[in-house]
């Protein structure tokens, strides 16, 4: 005899994760022995962000060259899912606001600090450009933004022709997100000369690359741990569409015994809760 047991948002038990469900058994006292439990189906909303506070990954600074010294902002992404672009889309929003950059002939804003995917490398790029010390021809000032004006006038362009820095701070930062070092400045001094830095360590993108299943009642010898029902990957889901999931049936044993109900959790392929 077969069961078919369906797991809805009823059934969450977590309701600060929505990862996590409970389901009971509607007489208690379900019996199993030697029996086997599949995964069916999933249709799961791809809505879990890869940077938040529960990954402690939202912050990092910029400093900005000025005629006094330097101005540092300090940076705290909202929580969301972003890509690459996303992230410097933010930065040049930051500039934005402070006033951190000139506007060319044509009007377009030219930003001093930029994060670009290098696909070549599978990396990404940070790119930092010399600050001029004087208005170059065509050129405009910053508007004063609602935070700042770091280049809104003469006055306020650095003496020397620095480039702008990249902090990421010892914890709290992007750093694994965008692949470079947590607790380093890029450059490490001020420098003139234009920068062009590729990530050192492998760009996670997201803090979820596959999803583990995990049922109280799965006794699956060959895990640790050992109530590993399935595993989900995510393929080429866009971020806000449904994750489906259709596999070939993979039974896996139960533990035998009398069970009133029993839990269903989600995790990431670090077996973190999502």
């Amino acid at each position: 005899m077969s069961f078919t047991l369906v797991l809805n948002s009823s059934n969450v038990s977590n309701t600060s994760t929505n990862s996590s469900f409970k389901y009971n058994f509607i007489q208690g006292g379900f019996k199993v022995q030697d029996m086997e439990m599949c995964v069916s189906s999933i249709t799961l909303p791809y809505s879990f962000y890869n940077v938040s506070s529960y990954y402690s990954n939202r912050t990092f600074s910029l400093i900005f060259p000025t005629a006094a010294t330097t101005t540092t902002i300090a940076v705290t992404l909202p929580e969301g899912f972003y890509t690459v672009t996303n992230i410097n889309n933010y930065i040049q929003q930051v500039c934005i606001d402070y006033g951190a950059y000139l506007i060319d002939s044509t009007g377009n804003y030219v930003y001093y600090q930029q994060l670009v995917y290098n696909t070549t490398y599978y990396a990404v790029q940070l790119l930092l450009f010399s600050v001029p010390t004087t208005l170059p021809t065509g050129y405009s000032y910053a508007t004063a933004g609602a935070s700042g004006s770091i280049y809104t006038t003469s006055a306020k362009l650095p003496t020397t022709a620095y480039t702008p820095q990249f902090v990421l701070a010892s914890s709290g930062s992007i750093a694994t997100i965008i692949g470079f070092k947590s607790g380093t400045t890029y450059p490490s001094a001020q420098t003139t000369t234009s920068q062009s830095l590729l990530s050192t360590l492998t760009p996670v993108g997201s803090t979820v690359n596959s999803i583990i299943m995990q049922c109280s009642m799965v006794y699956n010898p060959c895990t640790v741990p050992s109530d590993v029902l399935d595993s989900m990957p995510i393929n080429d889901t866009a971020f806000g569409s449904n994750i489906i999931f259709q596999p070939y049936p993979n039974f896996v044993s139960l533990s035998n015994g009398t069970f009133n109900n029993f839990t269903f959790s989600f995790r990431d392929q670090n077996l973190n809760e999502i």
